[in-house]
């Protein structure tokens, strides 16, 4: 299909020429997704094209508002943290952080390999971006790019199994997980299911 192509190859320009590299391949997989999605719309468009443009600049704003977002709950929770961490003496601060670390590990193993090594590396190892991506031999903005993708589907995980009650701000303040469905038993870290 080389009309497909061609659109693909124009559309992943459009979309290169207006977002991060790093965020390209992502951007014009949602786009691709939406128009899959509003297919039905398509053949109601007097412009295909036009059409088709609308919606990978709808998308476009989506990412950009998405990642505001993201980028204020991250320094909020940054700010947060540099208050408990005043509050906390070093004994119970390490006690917190290898509680989270046991309970996020197995949502971080779940992930595909190259997503959980990077981070693994980065968020329960402690290496910089930077240091990581020179161990994988990857560049920093690959790596950069590696670690947004692996914490955004760890977030799905989390947000797919679990409840979360945040306050006015944003803030965590109670989390409950789901009940398994129940053809599937709940498991831990090892695979063992609860209880056993």
């Amino acid at each position: 299909m080389p009309a497909w192509s061609e659109f693909q190859s124009r559309l992943r320009r459009y979309v290169g020429g207006r977002v991060d590299p790093a965020w390209a391949d992502d951007v014009t997989g949602d786009i691709l997704l939406r128009l899959v999605e509003r297919q039905d719309s398509l053949g109601q468009a007097r412009d295909p094209l036009a059409w088709a443009y609308r919606v990978a600049a709808n998308v476009i704003a989506d990412h950009y508002r998405r990642r505001t977002v993201e980028m204020r709950a991250l320094e909020r929770v940054g700010a947060e943290v540099d208050t408990a961490d005043r509050s906390l003496d070093t004994q119970d601060h390490e006690t917190m952080r290898r509680d989270l670390e046991a309970c996020l590990m197995p949502f971080a193993l779940e992930l595909p390999p190259k997503y959980a090594e990077a981070l693994i590396l980065t968020s329960f190892q402690g290496l910089s971006q930077v240091e990581a991506a020179r161990r994988l031999g990857l560049s920093a903005s690959g790596m950069k790019s590696r670690v947004q993708r692996a914490r955004g589907l760890l977030k799905r995980r989390l947000l797919d199994c679990c409840d979360f009650e945040l306050d006015r701000r944003g803030g965590v303040m109670d989390m409950r997980c789901r009940r398994a469905p129940a053809d599937r038993e709940p498991t831990v870290a090892g695979g063992r299911a609860a209880g056993q």
